[in-house]
Parts: C-alpha cells; structure tokens; sequence
C-alpha cells in the first residue's frame, strides 16, 4: 500500500482508583485496561489512488483486561507487555512497549501507590493492519453514541491539570469538554476515545450506546 495516511500509535496513563476487593489479593498486581484499534482497508479500497481516501478503510476495536503480577512487570517488563499485546494480536512495537513500561515504572515508585495490591492503567492503542488478525465477528467494544458525544458540556478551564487521555496540559482558560461523571478532557480526545468505547477512561461511568 502507498503512502500510508494512518501512524500506529500508543497512549498510556495512570488510573487513580482502589476497589474493596483489592485487599483480598495475595500478591501486588497491575490491572492494564488496554483497548487496541486495528484500522485495515475495506474492500472498496482496490485502486492506488483510493490509498490516500480515508472512507477506503474500516476500524476495529477490541478491549481486554489484563492481570500483570507486580513482580514480573518490574523483573521482566518487555516480556510482560509483549505477552499481553501479542495475546490481542497487536503487531508489537519497541515505542509500546517503552511508553507502557515508563507508566508502570512511574506508578511502581510514586508514594500514593506503595500500599496499593491494584495498581491501574489504561492503553489506547492504533494500528494500521493489512488485513485483519482475527475473525470480524470477535468481541468489539460498544463506543458511546453520536448523539451522546455532541451533548458533551463544553466548558473552560479554571485550574490547571492534565488531560488523562493524551497527558497534556489542561491549560487555565482553555476550552475542554466535560463528561456527566464531570472528568475533563481535550474536546478532540475525548471524542476520539468516546468513538471507540461508551466508558469513561477515568472512572467507567458508561455513556448511551
């Protein structure tokens, strides 16, 4: 295929939540929400000059939670991640791995986390596939609907903080949208990730489908 339009890419970031049952765990864990997007060309996509057409191609969400022990993670945290990736059939690439492995480093080292059994990630990852890697009928996740997303309440900053999606800045006086669980976002990443999944990517509360 010429003249790729889409690049894979890897979001990672830290979710702040303890549960009950977390106690009942013998051993440390990590617990990594990880949805993966496989974009491949449809089958009206057959000319050379349709590569560049982005109607040419269909996307594919799936999602799975995976259970990663604390020390194995730390020990080991390429062969960790790979083994998870590969077991959704993500072409694994050296940046996810490194982007994955510096959040669990940082969450492995930070205070607020040293007396926790579940420590919380989420990873958005896009990749572009010729074809997909497994049958189309596989589990996807339900994204929030059309209408859901419009209604999203536009608001403007007033303090300073980071956009749990793409890690930057929230600035003062920047215009963010802000879901009904009242979590702030940049409008354009929470509409990309409100596209591919109905839940909130901080709390889980669930949008209308």
């Amino acid at each position: 295929m010429s003249g790729n339009i889409f690049d894979n890419y890897c979001q990672v970031w830290e979710v702040d939540e303890t549960r009950v049952e977390d106690e009942l765990l013998e051993s440390s864990i990590f617990s990594i929400d990880v949805h993966a997007s496989f974009t491949y060309p449809n089958q009206d996509c057959d000319d050379e000059e349709d590569d560049l057409d982005i109607e040419c191609y269909d996307s594919v969400t799936i999602r799975r939670t995976h259970e990663v022990q604390f020390d194995y993670m730390n020990s080991d945290p390429r062969s960790a991640i790979r083994d998870m990736l590969v077991s959704m059939h993500v072409p694994v690439e050296d940046f996810m791995i490194a982007e994955i492995s510096k959040c669990a480093g940082r969450m492995s080292t930070k205070d607020c986390y040293k007396n926790r059994k579940v420590l919380r990630m989420c990873v958005s990852i896009d990749v572009m596939v010729g074809e997909l890697p497994f049958p189309i009928d596989k589990p996807t996740t339900t994204p929030a609907s059309k209408e859901a997303i419009r209604r999203l309440e536009k608001v403007v900053i007033e303090n300073p903080m980071a956009c749990a999606i793409c890690l930057d800045d929230l600035s003062i006086g920047s215009e963010a949208k802000r879901m009904p669980c009242s979590h702030l976002f940049h409008g354009r990443c929470i509409v990309h990730w409100l596209g591919m999944s109905k839940f909130c990517p901080i709390c889980r509360f669930e949008m209308p489908s």
